[in-house]
């Protein structure tokens, strides 16, 4: 138990972006096995969003139709889904960037350059809504961009939180009525900018230790 939690606390290596091939000239057995377990992380990831949407909702419906039971499944919903979560966050960190810099970004942008103003009306959303939505897939692509990579950074317990924490805070709102500000969406970027702050620190700190080391190092001897 304690090596497992020594595990989680430590930076886990980040799933590495596989790049599109023409040919993959792996063996046919590797080609299945990456198949299925490629299959395998989005059935149990969508069946987990699932989940966290469903204790979610439980617990925001009102208080007089909610009993202990249900309260208590739902409670504990919610805490293997988030840790599920944790544990396997540095295997989905880099589809956070893919969901938001996809379609989605690109519908975003293309409702709001091409749609007319009955569009907006239509669907009981504004033009300025719609920038605000833009204005976070940016900010989420911009902060988690580091995990897209064939070696990305490793992903620290830091991480691993500010990410499910992001992940509960997005479905949360999914579920609550908008308004301005987004609490929810903000805190869940803001969650983000203190991991990617907290990256940064370190990674500044490794190169001065770096730069520091080879200052120190002894001169090579030059021959006569």
């Amino acid at each position: 138990m304690n090596a497992r939690l020594r595990r989680l606390l430590e930076p886990a290596p980040t799933s590495p972006s596989d790049p599109f091939r023409w040919s993959d000239r792996r063996p046919k057995i590797k080609q299945v096995a990456n198949g299925f377990r490629i299959a395998g992380g989005s059935i149990a990831g969508f069946v987990t969003i699932i989940a966290v949407l469903v204790g979610l909702s439980r617990l925001s419906e009102d208080p007089s139709t909610k009993t202990a039971r249900s309260i208590l499944v739902s409670w504990t919903v919610l805490l293997v889904a988030a840790i599920i979560m944790l544990w396997t966050a540095n295997r989905w960190a880099p589809f956070v960037t893919g969901f938001f810099f996809g379609p989605p970004l690109l519908k975003i942008m293309a409702v709001l350059v091409f749609e007319q103003d009955s569009y907006y009306s239509s669907h009981s959303i504004s033009r300025t809504e719609v920038a605000e939505f833009l204005v976070y897939a940016l900010a989420v692509v911009a902060l988690t961009l580091r995990f897209v990579d064939r070696r990305p950074p490793p992903t620290t317990f830091f991480d691993r939180v500010a990410l499910t924490f992001f992940v509960f805070t997005s479905l949360e709102q999914v579920i609550t009525p908008y308004h301005f500000p987004p609490w929810f969406l903000l805190s869940g970027v803001f969650a983000l900018f203190a991991a990617w702050c907290a990256h940064r620190f370190a990674r500044s700190k490794h190169k001065r230790g770096q730069h520091r080391d080879s200052a120190d190092a002894p001169a090579t001897p030059v021959g006569p």
